[in-house]
């Protein structure tokens, strides 16, 4: 049996770190005393217990045996590698036993980049259908996480949306709320268990985006089936509450989170989905916050959106950030006016791709680089898959006037995109498809004090027979500076 239970490493800092420990499946009993445990190499450092009463429900209106614990551990060491132990303890006749459910690794945030050998390494990921996946993308992903490869194996990640697709299949017709509610706890169960090779190595930082509701969340509109039912307020409000609980809860997520490696590079990672409304893409305080970061910029800044700054403008049918022009303009303007480079890292697309804007007269840059996806819609939904080519990519940026930001060409260089795959008799996918893959990008500060990208692509159905690890879709890595 596949395990259930699920660890997963949220947060790291240079000091500390936030574990999510439990289970989404409906099954398991709440155990009488667990057990978690830090170790760095061989030495315990912490232990924390977590009893029966101790236990929360992800989903408030969700009376079964589904619970976590988040739990946070401080006072550690700043670029160090700890392991995690989760177990049951037990006591039978004095003799105490423990049974291990689950485990993992995480390292804390460097103080520089440069305190690390080979350099800090992040992954970025987005759109995950776990139906075909086979457990590849938890395989692939853990065997580079622990491989002997220094400048491969990813710190912490950024799964910037659709890590469910909680609308998609027949069952998501149903009008019962309690059906409603199962539907989408189980499908967070399921995917969490085929993602638990992912979570459970190295920090992770989670934006939403419409899957995690449904196709153009907040908006019902357009003929999919399998929304309909959504036009029902009964219906409605099941879905929301439980799939607001699920991105709160499980994910985590939050409208704006910041955090900086000492003075080398600053991360912003801001939800575009969770929390946008029918005219706004965020609460203004949100949208405030993020201006003044981008103004603040004493360093490079890496910005992680649930959705690219580089698009056409999405149509009513499929409203993206570009559609919500007054607040689009007003972050393009922030990142036109910064002191730094600024990089963009984003899914959503169905596609993966690296490009670069030059703003006239000035010296930053915008970099975006997009991930996505990691594992494709299949059947009937994989008419949503998606590849991008020289003819169908943006050519110039921003798509639309903005004031005090000129139109600049968009450069993309050799490599620029992930390759794209067809099967004649593969009735899986019944389109041309981009790869499934998840992108790791290696930060090192150069002689001449730049941060050096180095960005590779790796493929989670494939595997590279020489090293065992996932197979790279690029013969050379993507690389450029950012100041």
């Amino acid at each position: 049996m596949k395990n259930k239970w699920s660890l997963v490493i949220h947060e790291a800092t240079e000091t500390s770190v936030n574990l999510w420990i439990g289970t989404l499946f409906h099954d398991l009993r709440k155990p009488k005393e667990v057990r978690v445990t830090l170790f760095e190499g061989t030495n315990q450092i912490a232990e924390q217990i977590i009893l029966s009463n101790d236990w929360l429900r992800p989903f408030s209106q969700i009376k079964s045996q589904r619970f976590y614990k988040l739990l946070s551990f401080s006072n550690l060491e700043a670029g160090r590698q700890y392991k995690v132990s989760v177990a049951e303890r037990f006591v039978d006749e004095g003799d105490e036993q423990l049974i291990s459910l689950t485990n993992g690794l995480f390292w804390t945030l460097p103080s520089s980049v440069n305190d690390l050998a080979e350099g800090f390494t992040l992954a970025v990921g987005s759109c995950y259908y776990e139906e075909y996946d086979g457990g590849q993308v938890s395989t692939s992903y853990e065997t580079l996480s622990r491989s002997p490869f220094e400048k491969f194996k990813p710190h912490i990640k950024f799964l910037t949306g659709d890590q469910v697709y909680l609308d998609i299949g027949w069952d998501s017709l149903s009008i019962i709320p309690k059906e409603i509610r199962d539907r989408i706890a189980n499908d967070y169960a399921l995917h969490w268990q085929a993602l638990r090779g992912m979570h459970r190595n190295g920090g992770t930082w989670f934006v939403a985006d419409d899957h995690e509701f449904w196709n153009n969340y907040p908006f019902v509109q357009g003929f999919s089936p399998f929304i309909q039912a959504l036009r029902l307020r009964k219906v409605k409000n099941a879905w929301v509450k439980t799939a607001k609980d699920g991105v709160l809860n499980v994910q985590r997520t939050a409208p704006v989170k910041s955090f900086s490696i000492g003075n080398d590079v600053s991360f912003c990672v801001v939800d575009l989905r969770a929390f946008r409304s029918k005219s706004r893409i965020l609460p203004e305080k949100d949208m405030q916050q993020l201006c003044e970061w981008l103004s603040s910029l004493s360093s490079p800044g890496i910005l992680v959106l649930s959705q690219p700054l580089m698009e056409e403008k999405g149509d009513d049918g499929d409203k993206n950030f570009v559609s919500y022009e007054n607040d689009y303009k007003r972050v393009i303007k922030a990142i036109n006016d910064c002191a730094h480079d600024v990089l963009v890292l984003s899914g959503d697309v169905h596609h993966g791709r690296v490009s670069t804007v030059n703003f006239a007269g000035r010296d930053n840059k915008l970099h975006e680089v997009v991930s996505s996806p990691l594992s494709n819609l299949s059947g009937i939904s994989a008419i949503a898959t998606s590849y991008i080519t020289k003819k169908s990519r943006l050519k110039n940026f921003p798509p639309y006037p903005i004031d005090g930001v000129s139109t600049t060409p968009i450069e993309y260089g050799d490599p620029w995109r992930i390759t794209s795959t067809q099967q004649l008799f593969d009735f899986r996918y019944i389109k041309r498809r981009t790869k499934e893959h998840f992108l790791t990008l290696n930060l090192k500060k150069n002689e001449s004090g730049a941060l050096q990208v180095e960005i590779r692509a790796w493929l989670v159905r494939e595997q590279d027979k020489k090293t065992g690890l996932p197979k790279q879709d690029w013969k050379k890595p993507v690389i450029f500076n950012l100041k």
